[in-house]
């Protein structure tokens, strides 16, 4: 029997004992190799099943995402955008859970960098506020082409929100401007500022005014 064939059994027993098992659990303890069958699963089960594995899938030890990441990309159009959004911000949470310590988040940053640069260039198409705000929280450690012109257009999302509810917002977009705003502060950018003083100047609520007076101030003293 060839390589291929004996991986192919493999997969396909491991699919088997998965139906009857928790698949949030095969995912979290699953590594790449494993990516197929999860894929897989993800084309033929409910909705419960994909999350579950979503959320497995960011919490294992392997950092690499980047085939599930891609999939779900190329399905977020249509009827079907607002649950692809739901499951790519479940999995975008779990690789990037600051409770887990900056090791694990730049080791998660280096092993999915190209298709995180890919999401950056596709973040304008997306409803989800919490899903950018995912994304916007790793962006100054991306260090690709599309990162900080990502933030940067994250940061207009905000303005215009803004300026749409005359200084006030619904809170997952109160959530993303906070999470832009600390962002920022920990690029230190001037090209940023505008942005950041326009936030004070619009809000009407304390906590973002004074967060964006305070970064604001810390670019200034750059």
């Amino acid at each position: 029997m060839s390589s291929r064939a004996v991986i192919s059994l493999v997969l396909i027993l491991v699919s088997l004992v998965a139906s009857a098992a928790d698949w949030g659990t095969l995912a979290a303890g699953s590594d790449r190799t494993l990516d197929p069958t999860l894929l897989s699963a993800m084309q033929n089960e409910d909705f419960g099943t994909k999350l579950l594995i979503c959320a497995g899938v960011g919490n294992r030890g392997d950092p690499f995402a980047g085939d599930i990441i891609a999939a779900l990309m190329a399905g977020n159009s249509g009827k079907t955008r607002d649950t692809v959004e739901l499951l790519l911000r479940t999995l975008l949470q779990g690789l990037f859970d600051p409770s887990k310590g900056e090791n694990w988040i730049s080791d998660r940053i280096m092993a999915n960098r190209d298709v995180l640069d890919s999401m950056a260039g596709r973040m304008t198409d997306w409803r989800d506020p919490q899903l950018v705000g995912a994304l916007v929280r790793i962006l100054p450690g991306l260090n690709t082409p599309r990162a900080l012109p990502a933030l940067s257009q994250a940061g207009s999302r905000v303005v215009k929100a803004l300026q749409k509810g005359n200084g006030a917002i619904p809170s997952q977009e109160l959530a993303l401007v906070l999470d832009f705003l600390s962002a920022v502060a920990r690029t230190h950018r001037s090209e940023f500022l505008e942005q950041c003083t326009e936030i004070a100047r619009l809000s009407r609520e304390k906590l973002v005014v004074d967060r964006a007076r305070a970064v604001a101030k810390e670019i200034v003293a750059q």
